[in-house]
């Protein structure tokens, strides 16, 4: 993106949509714009923005893909007294500047932040788990976030805000009357060990000044694939939600991934995002087109949620020090039983289910109040199922309303499914198997894969379970899905039901793949022809592969079929592009020694072309 393209003032009527405190910038609101953050910012005008959150590089040698944080101090340190300047100058006098920073130079940007004007009103150290490992000195599990205004006395803090306020001792530890009903702010009370958390779950919860919240690791579904680092959308919540109100303007001169966005936008603010990254401006203004106003934030609201407790993981056996500490006190044997959680969810779910207790937690009330709401939603559906049905989700939405559970759709159906890996759910006696036939599913497999490919560019590294549980992508999968669709497309069930086939196919698919690779290595495709002018009637009704490709001879998607006609025929009659210009080249069964070499050829041929639009490898194999 052009900077000097996004410099021309918005346009005045828009001032009437913002609200009051939306004030106009020289810098259209609701975009991340490319470019140098210091530049950029000297185009935003004065006393503009109620909240500023920076994270900007921490001056330590990582590489992005645009910028090597590696610069000698008095450079690093005089770039951002440069950025700083420009943020007092642009954040109204009641508004808040929050700073993320590493070890290495908190100390310094507090001094250079106050030298320029703001005052402190909070250090506070955010504590994550999956920290990064070191070798020569203790594990780095924390940063450092400043909270800075320019007014002591006249700044945005909603202390009142029922998201932010935790509940308090008298409530939780010592049952007294007296206790506030609506808590109490954040103290700097220090986090409990996991073992009183295990023994009292409802006790004292880390909400503090040393604020406990995973880091987003790589593996995790909150994770954007295109970013290295990235901020976990509760910790920003909890800052967006003290330090502005509805309407207001978040600006993030360091936008990333978009995480600050995204999360001003979910809960009914305006934005302004600035990236020096071109390819991660581009990234992260889809993700936060993706998001939509009152949208759950990603990542559990409990800091405690966010990494297991050590009874409830999978430990490693025959490892000493594993072994040593689940034999131990303060190890991971249940205080209740002795033992521990081994072996795969898939086993759990065979497990006798525990006995209630006598005076269940808050929590288990919670837990069985949800699957009960499943059950009663039910005929004899699976939990896939309801993943696929949006019917069976409504029904079960609102029995989880009727019933009084926190939260909406998207934890709900989450928690659903965190509940049945954990084993806590009851093994359905009948579970109904799906009526799709084969051939129905074949002509519909190529919609879902696709769907799934651009809603996975659109959510990078979600999952299908966090796509079919969320109901805003859910809602992008059914439309790309029938966008390319040319047989049926009002069967979102049906197209969600294919991709989900497709994912638990994908393993031994892969082996295969890799098992005859002495025969389909030598195969790939020949001539190629115009779709559009095809002779459809010549095409064999039988099992095929086929590639699609753009006029540039890039790859666009590689299709296997049990009928190449038909399916040729369902391209040309979608609404999408590739019905257009795309040219076509066929392997038909007559090319193959057997058709059982049909599908490991398909992983192949995908893997060798890398198509834009198919599932990647990596998730077939993952």
């Amino acid at each position: 993106m052009n900077p000097d393209a996004v410099a021309e003032p918005t346009d005045p009527s828009d001032s009437s949509e913002t609200g009051a405190s939306a004030t106009e910038t020289s810098l259209p609101l609701d975009r991340i714009h490319q470019g140098d953050c210091v530049e950029l910012l000297a185009r935003v005008a004065d006393e503009s923005i109620d909240l500023a959150f920076a994270d900007p590089p921490f001056n330590i040698g990582f590489k992005y893909d645009e910028y090597h944080d590696e610069h000698d101090d008095d450079a690093y340190l005089g770039w951002c007294r440069q950025w700083i300047g420009e943020l007092h100058r642009v954040v109204k006098p009641t508004g808040s500047f929050w700073l993320a920073i590493g070890d290495e130079y908190a100390a310094e940007l507090k001094v250079a932040a106050k030298e320029i004007g703001f005052t402190a009103r909070n250090w506070i150290v955010w504590y994550y788990t999956f920290g990064q490992n070191c070798t020569r000195k203790f594990n780095r599990s924390h940063a450092h976030l400043f909270h800075f205004v320019k007014d002591e006395e006249r700044h945005t803090f909603n202390a009142e805000d029922p998201a932010v306020r935790v509940p308090s001792a008298r409530a939780l530890v010592y049952g007294d009357r007296r206790a506030n009903p609506t808590g109490r702010l954040p103290d700097d009370t220090w986090i409990l060990r996991p073992q009183d958390l295990r023994e009292s779950p409802d006790a004292f919860q880390p909400m503090d000044d040393t604020w406990y919240f995973s880091r987003v690791a790589g593996t995790f579904k909150e994770r954007q694939g295109f970013h290295g680092c990235q901020m976990p959308e509760q910790l920003l919540g909890r800052i967006v939600r003290i330090s502005s109100n509805p309407n207001d303007v978040v600006l993030d001169p360091f936008a990333g991934s978009g995480t600050t966005l995204a999360v001003a936008k979910k809960l009914g603010r305006r934005w302004l995002g600035l990236e020096l990254s071109s390819d991660y401006a581009k990234y992260g203004n889809e993700r936060v087109d993706g998001a939509t106003d009152e949208e759950t934030l990603n990542g559990p609201a409990d800091p405690v949620g966010s990494a297991p407790t050590t009874d409830k993981g999978r430990k490693l056996k025959g490892h000493p020090l594993v072994e040593n500490a689940a034999s131990s006190p303060a190890g991971g044997a249940s205080p209740a039983t002795g033992s521990t959680a081994t072996g795969s969810s898939a086993d759990a779910q065979h497990e006798a289910k525990p006995a209630a207790t006598a005076n269940p937690s808050l929590r288990e009330l919670t837990e069985q109040a949800l699957i009960n709401a499943f059950l009663e939603a039910r005929t004899d559906e699976s939990i896939d199922w309801l993943l696929c049905d949006p019917t069976l989700q409504d029904r079960f939405h609102a029995l989880c309303e009727k019933t009084g559970l926190i939260g909406g759709p998207a934890d709900w159906n989450r928690e659903l499914l965190r509940l049945r890996k954990a084993g806590k759910t009851p093994k359905l006696a009948t579970v109904r198997r799906n009526e799709l036939s084969t051939d129905r599913l074949d002509r519909l497999a190529y919609a879902a894969e696709i769907a799934w490919r651009e809603t996975l560019r659109k959510y990078p590294e979600a999952s299908l379970d966090e796509v079919f549980s969320s109901p805003g992508k859910s809602l992008a999968f059914d439309r790309i899905a029938a966008k390319h669709a040319g047989a049926e497309r009002d069967a979102a069930s049906a197209y969600r039901w294919a991709a989900l086939r497709l994912r638990k196919a994908r393993h031994s698919l892969a082996k295969e793949a890799k098992k005859y690779h002495y025969v389909v290595g030598s195969r790939d495709f020949g001539r190629f022809q115009a779709l559009a002018r095809m002779r459809l009637d010549r095409v064999d009704s039988a099992p095929g592969l086929y590639l699609l490709r753009a006029k540039d001879r890039s790859a666009l998607y590689v299709g296997e079929t049990l009928n190449l006609a038909q399916r040729l025929a369902d391209h040309l009659a979608s609404r999408s592009g590739l019905r257009l210009a795309p040219q076509v080249s066929v392997i038909t069964a007559a090319d193959l020694p057997s058709d059982e070499y049909r599908q490991p050829l398909w992983v192949d041929l995908v893997r060798r072309y890398q198509p834009r639009l198919n599932v990647p490898p990596v998730e077939l194999e993952a």
